[in-house]
């Protein structure tokens, strides 16, 4: 019943095979109870050394399968990278426009945006109409325009949603025309004072 117990060049060559790699607490463990059952005597050391060659085996067991290259689980994706795929379009074309995607996307978040957009004129007008001019005649051109604005909210607020649409998209050309206009007439007058 007399076990021997394992060496110090036992223990050494495990560690040089990088047991604290694989487990660092685990090796940790065995070099201490390794230590202490040097340091017993008897019945104690017989105890320590049976709990030794047991922890040695198990952990031995561990470095064996750690060391079998394992073929790597397919990553399982997120929840939000899953609410994402099913909300993206469901087939990615390379050159797809706006249209093409709002077609293939998700219907309630085709019906999301048209709402908010919805809202978000809604708004526009609200706030032009608030900022009209106090004492504007009755043929005052701002007026006109948010006159227009208020009746076609009440009366066709799908016409309205597309109005502003190609209204904001005059702007934007506009914004982008005056921005290379400018270098032209700094030019000429650069040209003018000389």
């Amino acid at each position: 019943m007399n076990e021997a117990l394992p060496t110090l060049p036992d223990l050494d060559a495990l560690r040089a095979a990088g047991a604290a790699r694989v487990d660092a607490v685990g090796w940790h463990y065995i070099e201490t109870l390794a230590e202490r059952t040097q340091a017993q005597s008897g019945q104690a050391r017989l105890l320590l050394q049976a709990k030794l060659q047991e922890t040695l085996q198990k952990f031995d067991a561990r470095m064996n399968t750690a060391a079998e290259p394992q073929a790597a689980p397919a990553p399982v994706p997120s929840p939000l990278a899953t609410l994402l795929q099913d909300m993206g379009p469901k087939s990615a074309p390379q050159a797809a426009g706006k249209a093409q995607v709002w077609q293939t996307e998700n219907p309630r978040i085709q019906q999301f945006r048209k709402q908010l957009s919805k809202i978000s004129v809604q708004k526009q007008v609200t706030q032009a109409i608030a900022q009209a001019p106090q004492n504007a005649g009755p043929i005052n051109s701002h007026m006109l325009v948010l006159r227009s604005l208020g009746l076609m909210r009440d009366i066709s607020p799908d016409y309205l949603n597309r109005f502003m649409a190609h209204v904001d998209t005059l702007l934007c050309l506009d914004e982008a025309d005056k921005g290379k206009v400018t270098p032209k007439k700094a030019a000429s007058a650069a040209k003018t004072r000389s």
